[in-house]
């Protein structure tokens, strides 16, 4: 596993194996120091496309291991005394793409 990965031109941020071991998890992090952005909705069309394309190129390792593949987002919030930190999973759909069933 391992963080900022680079697959062609795009990066992911981690890719994480539950503890498990049955599913390999692509992880998104965002981050603001900024009262008046909310970190999660800072995710665009071009990176959900980015984010996509990084899960079909790794659909394949995720079977090879007999995992299923999931996209998960961590945000930051900097702002306050302690950073606050939130974890959404599943936040596209993989199963709706093609070649995802």
């Amino acid at each position: 596993m391992g963080k900022n990965l680079r697959f062609g031109n795009d990066e992911l941020d981690v890719l994480a194996l539950t503890p498990d071991a049955k599913t390999l998890v692509i992880v998104e992090v965002r981050s603001t120091m900024d009262r008046r952005r909310i970190p999660e909705q800072t995710i665009g069309s071009k990176k959900r496309a980015a984010m996509l394309r990084l899960a079909k190129q790794l659909q394949g390792e995720a079977k090879k291991y007999n995992c299923t593949l999931r996209m998960d987002l961590i945000t930051v919030r900097l702002y306050e005394k302690k950073p606050i930190i939130e974890h959404f999973q599943g936040i596209l759909k993989l199963s709706m793409m093609r070649k995802f069933a």
